[in-house]
């Protein structure tokens, strides 16, 4: 009698660790990333606020090309590496490039492996990795100094901007409409997933708040106070979290990725005094961390 209780409770027992997100990875990630390939998008925007775009490719680690755009202003010593979030590709965000170059930044975006012209397709260490790559080729083929360097996150891309940051030098870091982990917004948003601990889910975790629990630099905070999709208390939980100096800037008016239609002129203006705000210390030896991914 036990032993025919015990079968199906193996067999349930199996199939709820089958289908969790740790095992079941092509189900989980083709809910989590949403490319769209070329030609999906803009990309016949030759140039912005009177920048003419570079087109770059550069290598992935696993030698896939990956696909970017340059937008480099000789006026000012900051650029800002732009890891966007999880939808579309890097023309989606030329509405929000163009508030940070008005800000006062140059402005490098790219596509991760399988968005836009970027080779591949995507997953959370390959989004990680081609974060890290982005961030070496500004730095070594473009000679844009580290303590030059302010890296951007956009939703997901927060958690490729925290993991990057950890490994690599910067003058600030940016994080706009923040979770504060992968795994709690992934049960917010599909409630299913709820039923598994955090070890059943993938690695790296992208947990940005154990990640602002170290050692990072200058920290900016954008948020929507209308945001359904990730809710304001993330925000603020990062926040609290983070070791100074840090702001956290609401948008009254602002949902999770609509900035340059509702709230552009309070963006901008805290943006640049982020940007007026950052140390000047040329020769700046960065941090630097050697990378270290999980399973």
């Amino acid at each position: 009698m036990v032993r025919r209780l015990l079968s199906p409770v193996a067999a349930l027992g199996a199939l709820y660790v089958a289908l969790s997100p740790r095992v079941f990875v092509s189900l989980y990630g083709s809910m989590l990333f949403k490319p769209d390939r070329f030609p999906a998008g803009n990309y016949e925007c030759d140039s912005l606020n009177g920048l003419t775009r570079k087109e770059v490719f550069f290598p992935a680690p696993d030698g896939r090309q990956l696909h970017g755009w340059l937008f480099r202003r000789e006026d000012t010593r900051w650029v800002i590496l732009f890891n966007h979030g999880n939808a579309g590709n890097l023309t989606y965000r030329l509405g929000l490039v163009k508030l940070l170059i008005e800000a006062g930044g140059s402005v490098f975006l790219y596509d991760y492996r399988g968005y836009g012209l970027s080779e591949g397709s995507p997953s959370l260490k390959s989004v990680c990795e081609d974060g890290l790559a982005a961030y070496d080729y500004l730095v070594t083929e473009q000679q844009f100094a580290p303590e030059d360097v302010v890296i951007y996150g956009e939703s997901l891309g927060c958690g490729v901007a925290c993991h990057t940051s950890r490994y690599r030098g910067s003058a600030g870091l940016i994080l706009q409409s923040a979770f504060t982990s992968l795994s709690r917004i992934g049960k917010h948003v599909l409630p299913l997933l709820r039923i598994y601990p955090e070890w059943l889910f993938p690695r790296p975790e992208l947990n940005n708040l154990v990640a602002l629990q170290g050692r990072h630099p200058p920290l900016l905070i954008f948020h929507g106070k209308l945001d359904t999709l990730v809710p304001f208390s993330h925000a603020e939980e990062l926040y609290a979290q983070a070791s100074e100096p840090k702001t956290l800037v609401p948008l009254p008016t602002t949902g999770h990725n609509d900035i340059s239609g509702t709230e552009p002129e309070l963006f901008k203006a805290s943006l640049s005094k982020f940007l007026r705000s950052l140390p000047e210390v040329p020769g700046a030896s960065p941090l630097v961390v050697s990378e270290r991914f999980g399973n």
